[in-house]
């Protein structure tokens, strides 16, 4: 059948639809028409709607029933994560997968099991929170396409004593100047999340000798260019999602960060795909990550014909979670840094077990010495519901290790050990109406954890924050990175619209920092945490917020430090104070 170019599409699914009938044999089969009638059908809508009027009124209505609540996910920091683990330790019961962006329906499967009636009132106002955070209310809607747009400014003030003692609030913390997300729903499968904002440049934090800061953009130059830190197109269903686009990411339990994958970096550039029931899910992920290396190499220096930067470097990460008894969950994660190579598909296969063993040996070295431009991770995490407002979890990660034999026999030839653990244990119990959390965790790394061979193969993150600012690096993994032994104790309660935080954190930090320094042989691998001289740092905060009115936040937060062998100088010590404000408005 020929057909005029002018025909909508709609017009011929329509036809076709309209063309067929249903009789004794079943459904779909064409009804016979005399040869006179086909070559007198005209494809217009206003015949169709006379002969098939309810199969038109079926189509056009069809997305009203579709739109039941839209689609959504949860990403790393959002406050219903917190509502969610307080609920699941309350419960008795283990989570499967804190492995966040979470879907609306990944939630409402950790949800099933929970009684909302036998609740405490402090778990009852934790899932309510959970509950309105999935099942947002659109600005607009007609039935299959839904709108929903905030304006948000925030304003920041600190202040410290010692400007030789960074700043203690995480910088996540700090809100932008102004920010506008956008959410567009389709139905209930689908999901698009622009987050265009005006912040001020990162970097700030890390500055040293100025005693106040402020999350104001002084200048064009202060203003960070790498906007918006969230924007992403989501969809999935009832056991699976998919995301690609710029999104937080992080795989674990840790309060003071995850071993792995953490939500250290700003933002990954990624595409992730998932699968999930209640006791098994399974995650995968590649981001592209550019790296220029000049600012991390320390004193080592570049030969003039080496690679220093590149934008074909990828990390692909693959995790397996199961649930056992509903008190025990196991995640494992795997994942290679790819340091210059285009996207490969031997690296998109499901599990460590497929990739190429030797993958490093079809690469040339980096600085024409064996620096391997791929890097491997291994992750193991562990949870365990010890009883109902009782859990324990711990993590182990893993870049390399040598072995005894290794070590004997090829002793000046062994990669340094890269490995690292955390552990920790939370309470939590329903305080007077108060959701009160109480845990304390222990964190170790080894000195060369998430540093290989080459910087490209290394677990560094980079970002260009403006063009008169220098580049901003991260880890991948924990915040505090490699070398480092840090102790942890914290609390926190909420009720309704206020909220109390006490944290006490000591940390040991060796020698090594952000840079790429890796040596070869037995005393590097043999090397402990803290090197050198540490330096060791104690730090107590108090932090506050209240919601006054509906779109009023007010945040407080104060931090007392001291600081012994500063610098890694025996003997330094310093002592300081800082203090922050945040005041947001949302419409």
């Amino acid at each position: 059948m020929k057909l005029d170019k002018r025909q909508s599409l709609f017009q011929i699914a329509s036809l076709r639809f309209a063309n067929t009938r249903v009789d004794g044999a079943g459904f779909g089969r064409s009804a016979p028409r005399p040869a006179a009638s086909r070559r007198g059908t005209a494809f217009s809508i206003s015949s169709l709607v006379k002969k098939r009027r309810h199969v038109f009124l079926f189509l056009v209505f069809l997305p009203a029933f579709t739109f039941a609540s839209p689609f959504t996910m949860i990403s790393a920091g959002d406050p219903a994560l917190e509502d969610l683990r307080f609920l699941a330790i309350q419960s008795g019961k283990s989570v499967l997968s804190l492995t966040p962006p979470l879907s609306r329906d990944e939630v409402l499967l950790m949800l099933q099991d929970t009684d909302a009636g036998n609740l405490s009132p402090a778990g009852k106002a934790a899932y309510n929170r959970v509950m309105k955070a999935i099942n947002p209310v659109p600005l607009y809607s007609n039935g299959f396409l839904g709108v929903d747009a905030h304006i948000q400014a925030g304003v920041e003030a600190r202040v410290r004593t010692n400007p030789a003692i960074p700043w203690t609030q995480n910088v996540k913390d700090s809100p932008p100047l102004l920010e506008l997300p956008i959410n567009i729903y389709a139905a209930d499968k689908a999901q698009l999340f622009i987050d265009p904002l005006l912040a001020r440049s990162r970097s700030y934090y890390d500055e040293t000798g100025t005693y106040v800061g402020s999350n104001i953009p002084l200048d064009a130059g202060q203003i960070d260019i790498s906007m918006p830190l969230r924007a992403f197109f989501a969809a999935g269903g009832s056991w699976w999602n998919f995301e690609i686009g710029r999104d937080r990411l992080s795989y674990g339990l840790g309060r003071s960060g995850n071993m792995a994958v953490s939500d250290t970096p700003d933002y990954y550039d990624m595409a992730r795909f998932s699968l999930f029931s209640q006791t098994v899910k399974y995650s995968f992920m590649v981001s592209q990550m550019p790296l220029m290396i000049h600012q991390i190499m320390g004193d080592e220096g570049v030969q003039e014909d080496t690679l220093t930067s590149t934008t074909q470097r990828y990390l692909y990460v693959h995790r397996l979670d199961f649930r056992l008894f509903k008190r025990v969950s196991l995640g494992l994660t795997e994942g290679v840094m790819v340091g210059n190579a285009p996207l490969e598909l031997r690296f998109l296969n499901p599990l460590a077990i497929f990739h190429s063993f030797a993958a490093w040996r079809d690469y040339g070295a980096w600085n024409k010495e064996r620096s391997d431009m791929v890097g491997s991770l291994f992750s193991l995490d562990a949870s365990w519901a010890i009883l109902p407002s009782l859990a324990a979890y711990g993590q182990f990660v893993m870049n390399e290790w040598s072995t005894p034999y290794e070590l004997e026999h090829w002793p000046e030839s062994q990669a340094p050990n890269a490995t690292g653990f955390l552990a920790g244990l939370e309470y939590t119990r329903d305080l007077a109406g108060w959701a009160a959390s109480f845990y304390a965790e222990c964190m170790y790394s080894d000195p060369y954890l998430y540093v290989l061979s080459s910087p490209f193969a290394s677990y560094i993150w980079m970002r260009r924050i403006s063009d008169s600012e220098p580049l901003r690096y991260n880890w991948i993994g924990h915040p505090e990175g490699r070398d480092t032994v840090m102790y942890t104790a914290g609390s926190s309660f909420s009720k309704e619209n206020l909220g109390f935080s006490l944290n006490i954190v000591f940390t040991q930090k060796g020698m090594h920092t952000l840079q790429w320094d890796w040596n070869m042989g037995k005393e590097y691998s043999t090397q402990k945490t803290p090197s050198g001289i540490p330096e060791n740092k104690l730090t107590l905060a108090i932090g506050s917020n209240w919601k006054p009115l509906a779109w009023l936040k007010l945040s407080a937060r104060a931090d007392g430090s001291v600081v012994f062998n500063h610098g890694h100088t025996s003997g330094a010590q310093e002592y300081g104070f800082d203090a922050t404000i945040n005041i947001t408005c949302t419409y």
